[in-house]
């Protein structure tokens, strides 16, 4: 892995995803082991073509992996790449759907012109995906590869990571402030007395977070860990016990 910057669970396949930015590919994990099961190289989506036809993706489109969301009622996975760093960069939206039992990139959408979304998550009330970036979010159409109108949610900014409840009810964020906030979905307010400082665990780049069970995923994209600090773009696994 290098500078993790996206995540997503799929509990059918007990299979956490890691998107990695610097080495422009995405990883498939065990979350209970941390094991390997497989990568997406970034050739497959280079070669992706355009939904509904077009030309194929390209390099311009796959240099800046930043979010993923899992829509587990249709069980498709989302990756949603960046506009860094460079102006040639063309940010983008790919879909994979399973082939032969397993995912692969399927198509792209190019996103709407200054689209750079650091996070999304897939919501089960209302069938959305929901992206962010700053103080911003917004839900995500990938067939007509639009966005809505942005709102913003009181005392929230520096979006880096988001993931859904389960049940919907309530969305996980972490900030670049080093901090994990819930959100109560229906108010659109942050729960008060719940969030949580990540500093003292060694997170450094809070970036993804997935909610498994009782457990959040928090990615650390911190670049400057030396090689062989087995905290370089670990994922930390927080146990939640109130």
């Amino acid at each position: 892995m290098g500078d993790n910057e996206g995540s997503a669970f799929v509990p059918s396949d007990n299979s956490l995803w890691l998107a990695g930015d610097n080495k422009k590919q995405i990883y498939e994990v065990d979350p209970a082991t941390g094991a390997f099961k497989r990568t997406i190289a970034r050739s497959a989506f280079n070669d992706a073509p355009r939904f509904g036809g077009g030309p194929a993706a390209g390099t311009d489109r796959t240099n800046d992996f930043e979010a993923m969301a899992y829509d587990r009622a249709n069980d498709v996975l989302y990756v949603f790449s960046g506009k860094c760093c460079t102006s040639s960069i063309l940010p983008t939206a790919f879909r994979l759907t399973r082939q032969s039992g397993q995912f692969q990139v399927e198509s792209y959408q190019p996103l709407p012109t200054g689209a750079d979304y650091t996070g999304a998550a897939w919501n089960p009330t209302d069938g959305k995906i929901y992206v962010g970036k700053g103080r911003d979010m917004r839900s995500f159409d990938y067939a007509s590869g639009t966005a809505s109108s942005s709102f913003t949610v009181r005392g929230v900014r520096g979006i880096l990571g988001m993931d859904f409840s389960p049940d919907g009810g309530d969305l996980f964020v972490t900030v670049n402030s080093e901090k994990l906030i819930r959100i109560a979905w229906s108010t659109r307010k942050v729960v008060s007395g719940w969030t949580i400082d990540l500093t003292p665990f060694g997170i450094r780049d809070s970036r993804a977070v997935a909610n498994i069970g009782n457990q959040f995923f928090v990615s650390d994209g911190y670049d400057s860990r030396p090689k062989g600090d087995p905290l370089r773009h670990a994922v930390f696994v927080l146990d939640v016990t109130s």
